[in-house]
């Protein structure tokens, strides 16, 4: 009877073993999913005026969250000025020496495209369109309605007079005015903010109806307001090149709007890294929509940690998921024998600027 009792408790201690064994651990799983091959290269640096290429290369600077520099030889586009890399509930004020050794060191862009009011897309958006080549420059941003009332904080007219309001239903905005042989067009369109919990819940999604009187401080000032996605079409004499940056992903079953229609050409697809697992049927059914050539993951760094090693978890939890994205996009597009346009997926490091105008980290496309 005692070694009957005996074997029992062995067996029961292995399958608890046993369980707990495959609880805790991971099957690991290949970086490339079949008919896919992942990439690591050292990166570029930015091309001049006088390189060999520079009218007929995209080059993309990533500066964080969802703030990217556009750019086709002299055509240039800012999106979502945020690079003070840092989140506070209260107190939250721009990093005017995080501006200018970043945003401050590049060609003054042509326009600057807000995608919604959060506050990681336009804590420095006064600092950028404030400094004395953007003046000179005459920069003009476009955002909601809630993005100019926000920026009217400021109190500067002068800024304030070069912020506009994207019409409520979005629609093509006024034609930029690049240097002479190029063209800039871009579309608004009309999309809301993905929820930041499965259970729906959307943080500071409000309205700011009224223009501010006051520069905002607090996270819950920073209302999302109105929210667009742009289609950017970039022409050169050399080469023209269509980016869609998809700010804020939306389920297309309920927003169908909020996207280009199908079979508009996409050179480049800038989407957001985190909701894929919050947004019924992101990324899949987007980029399926999309077909672009090139994808570029965007907005994964966190707010509190400058060291790339630990962009990626808030208090070790990965909330981006970032492993997982990667493969749920390798499969859409390597298993999908009726998507030849694509090329390549793109996971970029922050875009380092130089004193010199020079920069590491950017991606350049043809």
């Amino acid at each position: 009877m005692r070694g009957g009792r005996e074997f029992t408790i062995t067996v029961a201690a292995t399958a608890i073993l046993v369980a707990t064994f495959a609880t805790c651990t991971r099957v690991p799983r290949m970086p490339a999913v079949d008919g896919a091959v992942v990439e690591v290269r050292r990166s570029d640096g930015l091309l001049g005026s006088g390189d060999r290429g520079y009218d007929a290369t995209l080059q993309l600077s990533w500066f964080g969250t969802a703030c990217h520099l556009i750019q086709l030889g002299d055509a240039r586009v800012l999106t979502d000025p945020f690079v003070t890399n840092r989140l506070r509930l209260a107190g939250m004020r721009s990093d005017p020496a995080r501006v200018a050794e970043t945003l401050g060191r590049v060609r003054p862009p042509d326009m600057v495209l807000v995608n919604h009011s959060h506050h990681d897309h336009i804590l420095d958006a006064y600092a950028a369109m404030a400094q004395r080549s953007w003046r000179a420059r005459k920069v003009p941003l476009y955002g909601g309605r809630s993005c100019k009332n926000l920026l009217a904080g400021w109190g500067d007219a002068e800024v304030d007079g070069r912020c506009h309001a994207v019409p409520d239903a979005g629609g093509r905005l006024p034609v930029s005015r690049p240097a002479p042989g190029y063209t800039i067009k871009v579309t608004a369109y009309r999309s809301k903010h993905g929820p930041h919990l499965k259970c729906g819940f959307t943080l500071a999604d409000g309205m700011i109806t009224r223009p501010r009187r006051s520069a905002p401080r607090g996270i819950l000032a920073f209302q999302a307001g109105e929210v667009f996605n742009y289609l950017v079409e970039l022409s050169s004499p050399s080469a023209s090149l269509n980016v869609f940056c998809l700010g804020a992903p939306f389920d297309l079953d309920k927003l169908e709007d909020s996207m280009p229609p199908a079979g508009t050409p996409i050179d480049v697809a800038i989407i957001l890294a985190p909701t894929a697992d919050k947004v019924r049927g992101y990324p899949e059914e987007h980029i399926a929509r999309l077909r672009p050539r090139h994808i570029v993951l965007s907005h994964f760094n966190t707010f509190f940690r400058e060291d790339p090693d630990e962009q990626l978890a808030v208090a070790g939890i990965d909330f981006v998921k970032m492993r997982e994205l990667s493969r749920d996009l390798q499969s859409t597009f390597a298993g999908d024998a009726g998507y030849p346009e694509f090329e390549k997926l793109h996971i970029p490091a922050i875009t380092v600027m130089g004193e010199a105008g020079g920069a590491r980290n950017v991606i350049r496309i043809r």
